[in-house]
């Protein structure tokens, strides 16, 4: 069983500058103590966002000329963005982008990479996130589906990331813009080749990423280096775990939401009897058809958004979880291994409203009994300025889910590195030396 939680690169948990790290936190560093402690009951993170759009807008609903709707501008592919064009070092990776030059965004999520294989704990996996809720950026063409993989599979491998995370949620209204499904499959199979190769060079990439630091460190000056070295000594160590590690299974992961595989006749199968009732279908109802029988093989994982969810009355949705599961099963014919069950306690979008602990933790041991993939959490640590209430009952959630799936590391036995410290560094470079408990 798998616990996967969503890590948000923004908010208190993060810091905007720090002169002490490469690329100085300009795309946010993620401070080590809460993450250390938020992610320990997870057996899985992904890190999110990067985009595809110039200009990321978490409020935009659609695709239009009047807001909350905005613009769908395909994607120029060119850049992978983890923050809006203008702002600098926004781009993460691109053509250019070499592992003797990385952007701040790799910098940045290698390092939550890496927090995540050093836990006191034991090692969690972590993927990027492409997508999420404000990437209104169509890639359009297969084209452009191939040129965003070969990017992702190069953010993946400077990062030591295990793989991706594709979150596009808008994939209907943009396929009447375009050949997104098209491109999507493209995407998927393309970077299924590409991590191939990503596999076979990962050992050489370490080291020539470790060589490269090793250069960095070096041309500073003395009190440079005083002020550096827990950065750099810490990372140069990990990178040779790295390297002497198995190469982790890159995985390809695909989110989506609770109606992407419906019944015939019964589009509202999935709602328990004292759910808001819906008069018309979702525009994304079964656009799973779209895609898992031409790529389903490739994709490893499925983790399915069953919140966020209201009705045109102002209502809300009520989830039968074990029916989405077999819609899932039985009319897309995904594997129940590969589902991972999504919650999100506290505050939702969209007219949501969450269902309970209670029922969640029925629903955790729906999956055990169904012998399901495991469970998601939306967020790891939600910006309690924002949603105060998700603030706390996430943690709880996360904790509770923990206890029924006992989850464990994914895809093979779980890797050996060192343990960082309560301040995420390799032990004894920090003035205080305990490890986190």
């Amino acid at each position: 069983m798998e616990l996967l939680g969503y890590l948000e690169n923004w908010g208190p948990d993060v810091k905007w500058w720090d002169n002490n790290l490469p690329g100085n936190c300009l795309m946010g560093c993620i401070k080590a103590e809460p993450f250390l402690q938020k992610v320990k009951p997870y057996s899985s993170i992904n890190y999110g966002f990067s985009f595809l759009t110039t200009k990321p807008d978490p409020d935009q609903d659609g695709c239009g000329t009047e807001k909350p709707a905005g613009p769908c501008n395909q994607w120029a592919g060119d850049n992978i963005y983890l923050a809006e064009a203008g702002k600098q070092g926004s781009i993460a990776v691109n053509d250019a982008t070499t592992i003797q030059e990385v952007s701040p965004s790799i910098i940045a999520i290698a390092d939550v990479v890496r927090m995540g294989r050093m836990h006191p704990d034991g090692p969690k996996r972590v993927k990027i996130v492409l997508g999420g809720w404000s990437d209104f950026a169509r890639m359009g063409t297969a084209e452009n589906g191939a040129k965003a993989a070969k990017l992702m599979a190069k953010f993946t491998e400077f990062t030591f990331a295990d793989g991706v995370d594709i979150d596009m949620e808008h994939l209907t209204p943009f396929n009447d813009m375009g050949n997104e499904f098209e491109a999507l499959q493209s995407f998927i199979s393309t970077l299924s080749e590409e991590f191939e190769a990503v596999s076979g060079r990962w050992a050489d990439t370490a080291m020539a990423r470790k060589s490269a630091l090793q250069s960095e460190y070096d041309g500073l000056e003395d009190w440079e280096k005083t002020n550096v070295k827990q950065f750099y000594e810490t990372t140069m160590n990990y990178l040779d775990e790295v390297a002497q590690n198995p190469v982790p299974k890159l995985e390809i992961s695909w989110t989506t939401r609770f109606n992407a595989f419906l019944p015939e006749g019964d589009k509202w199968n999935y709602l328990q009897p004292d759910s808001g009732q819906m008069t018309e279908p979702f525009a994304t109802d079964d656009e799973g058809r779209n895609l898992w029988p031409e790529v389903g093989d490739l994709i490893d994982t499925v983790n399915v958004m069953a919140y966020d969810a209201g009705t045109p009355d102002g209502g809300t949705l009520h989830f039968n979880f074990s029916t989405i599961i077999s819609n899932f099963v039985e009319q897309g014919g995904v594997p129940a291994r590969k589902i991972n069950m999504g919650f999100e306690a506290g505050e939702q979008a969209a007219g949501g409203i969450w269902e309970g602990l209670d029922e969640d933790k029925e629903a955790g041991q729906m999956i055990v009994d169904r012998n399901s993939g495991g469970g998601m959490v939306w967020a790891i640590n939600p910006d309690p300025s924002q949603h105060p209430e998700a603030a706390t009952q996430c943690p709880i959630l996360a904790d509770a889910l923990a206890e029924i799936l006992k989850p464990e590391y994914a895809w093979g036995p779980a890797p050996t590195y060192t343990k960082c410290d309560s301040q995420g560094w390799w032990p004894g470079l920090s003035a205080s030396e305990e490890l986190f408990v």
